[in-house]
């Protein structure tokens, strides 16, 4: 096994989700979740409408690929929203790791359905990347101290999230073998504008562009660019099942800063896990 190209740059996605997270989360304290995941959007397909004219012309696509599409785009919307509503009302140290195991589910399908096999070293060093991932995503004081009675809030929308992430990322790899790296994000995130821009004006949305916040969602708006790119390229040269890990370990990076920046305390197991994620990404690039 070596640092491949499809590894490389899932380390890129991973890296790009991690610091984009950490711009969306400086900007839904002072704004709404969907305002900040609506603007955020927006800018990407703006970005890649651009990329799209330059690069790109418009292909011929299957009545498959434009059901995959559309399930995608869903999936993709109501994973986001779902996890977010399970963070409102649940425990981040319940719902969060809960999330961060969507990369399970993601290589459980691929086995099963991609015909994708794993050599035993491949599979320990996805082991140790979707463990320090979970590990790195809750602190295990909070937990303690947690009730039994209240684990089950919001457990049903992460538990949603999960299974919705893995999924999405199967599809994503479906397209991409048909479409190439490219076309299936862009065709996706036009589709997700579309439902966002539907339920905002059934639910009355306000949707408004956030100007104390526009440095922040701007930015994060460039990063879920370059990480869906790059997932996308990533998985035209690497299975998915080594993938979609590598990606699920991007809580540690948003972690990462923000301790540095909003001097929060990690925990011991958010340190351990940052550690066993960096050592599950050495031995695939080796």
């Amino acid at each position: 096994m070596a640092l491949t190209l499809g590894i490389l740059f899932g380390i890129i996605a991973m890296l790009s989700w991690g610091v984009g997270d950490f711009f969306a989360a400086k900007s839904v304290r002072k704004t709404s979740v969907f305002k900040t995941y609506f603007w955020i959007q927006l800018i990407a397909l703006i970005i890649y409408f651009v990329i799209f004219l330059f690069f790109f012309k418009l292909p011929i696509i299957s009545s498959i690929a434009f059901v995959i599409i559309l399930i995608a785009a869903f999936l993709g919307i109501t994973s986001v929203l779902s996890y977010y509503k399970g963070l409102q009302i649940g425990y981040v140290s319940i719902i969060s790791p809960i999330g961060a195991s969507y990369a399970v589910i993601t290589v459980i399908l691929s086995l099963i359905f991609l015909n994708e096999t794993l050599t035993l070293f491949q599979a320990i060093a996805i082991s140790l990347v979707i463990l320090g991932a979970i590990l790195a995503s809750f602190k295990f004081h909070d937990l303690i101290r947690l009730k039994v009675k209240n684990i089950a809030t919001g457990v049903k929308y992460a538990i949603f999230a999960m299974f919705a992430w893995g999924v999405f990322m199967i599809l994503i790899d479906l397209l991409v073998t048909e479409l190439g790296w490219f076309l299936p994000i862009f065709f996706m995130v036009t589709v997700e504008i579309f439902y966002l821009l539907t339920y905002s004006g059934i639910a009355k949305k306000n949707i408004s562009f956030p100007k104390n916040v526009a440095v922040f969602v701007i930015l994060a708006g460039v990063l879920e660019v370059i990480a869906f790119l790059s997932f996308g390229f990533s998985i035209t040269s690497e299975n998915v099942a080594i993938v979609a890990p590598i990606i699920s370990a991007f809580p540690a990076i948003t972690i990462i800063l923000a301790r540095i920046f909003f001097k929060e305390i990690l925990d011991l197991n958010q340190k351990v896990g940052v550690v066993v994620v960096l050592i599950g990404l050495v031995l695939l690039a080796i």
